[in-house]
């Protein structure tokens, strides 16, 4: 598609985005913006089909609900900035170049205009000429505000879009990341293992908290979140920037440690059960210390395995190995 072409349907989209915007009293705000673009232009479906239900059901369309489709639809892709932000900057890009362009003419014709003024106030037949030197000089300098304001305007546009970029490149890391933990969560595990061979050497830690029911159950749900934080924060002391830690859930990390074999994992995986049941934690509002805090570690290593899914699985079973065989230990695979 031709500039120009793609120029057109931009506009035209942007259009009707702004009309629906205006006539459902929404602010044209980057997110909702981002959202209703996608709607018009029919990029997303499942975007696209959660708007028609809640128009054929007569709901109102409200920012709140533009955020939430935001969250689930737009966030966590690449779709906005491909398929609205990209050719919109282009198109922005291209105009803000021909208006400087513009406006630097019109400096040089309304620079021409004064010399050729100054050249006339030396003739006899200046006054006859002044009113059109006069008014040729009022033109361009109206122009010339009119170009300036325009620029003006679509230079905050240009600023908006890279607002809503640095949201969406906010949104797509809070979507990797643990809230609770700061480790990643399975969807932040997954786009990491992409970067990753299976070919290469790698190996697999399966981590869960001995009897972590009776600590909720004794102490608390806020306890049992404070302990998790503790757990995940040792586990990152003691691997490294290459390693990918992971709250797989609940009381359940994984690590896969790169470019380790099994050995070398299993080193690492004493290590972090020794730190762990050397933690003495204590509850502030009764002074008094947890009981003991333990892990049972499974660990294997990707020689064997067909998949990601398969090497975790491997580490699974080596953790219900630990499990059964008493707790607060390390077996391989």
């Amino acid at each position: 598609m031709s500039f120009e072409d793609n120029y057109q349907v931009t506009s035209k989209f942007s259009e009707h985005t702004h009309d629906f915007l205006s006539s459902h009293t929404i602010a044209p705000t980057p997110v909702n913006y981002a959202v209703i673009y996608l709607y018009i232009s029919n990029e997303n479906e499942l975007l696209t089909a959660a708007i028609d239900r809640q128009l054929q059901s007569g709901d109102i369309i409200s920012t709140d609900f533009l955020a939430d489709l935001f969250s689930r639809y737009v966030s966590f892709s690449q779709q906005v900035e491909e398929t609205v932000l990209a050719p919109f900057e282009e198109s922005l890009t291209k105009t803000l170049n021909n208006i400087s362009e513009q406006v630097s003419k019109e400096d040089k014709a309304a620079n021409s205009l004064k010399k050729l003024d100054k050249i006339l106030n030396k003739t006899e037949h200046h006054a006859s000429l002044e009113n059109i030197v006069n008014y040729l000089f009022s033109t361009i300098n109206n122009a010339k505000n009119q170009h300036q304001a325009l620029s003006k305007e679509l230079t905050s546009t240009q600023q908006e879009i890279n607002q809503l970029k640095e949201k969406l490149a906010s949104s797509r890391e809070e979507a990797l990341v643990d809230s609770l933990t700061g480790l990643l969560n399975r969807r932040g595990c997954d786009e990491k293992l992409q970067e990753l061979s299976l070919q290469d050497t790698h190996s697999s830690l399966a981590i869960d908290i001995d009897h972590f029911k009776s600590i909720n159950d004794k102490f608390g749900h806020f306890i049992g979140d404070k302990v998790i934080q503790r757990i995940a924060k040792t586990i990152k002391d003691h691997t490294s920037e290459q390693d990918i830690a992971v709250r797989f859930g609940g009381e359940e990390f994984v690590v896969v440690m790169t470019n380790k074999n099994i050995a070398q994992a299993k080193e690492v995986a004493e290590t972090i059960r020794e730190a762990i049941s050397k933690l003495k934690l204590i509850q502030r509002e009764t002074n008094t210390y947890l009981p003991p805090i333990s892990v049972s570690i499974g660990v294997a290593q990707s020689g064997n395995a067909q998949s990601w899914v398969n090497l975790f699985e491997q580490a699974d079973e080596a953790l219900y190995q630990a499990k059964n065989s008493g707790r607060n230990r390390c077996i391989c695979a």
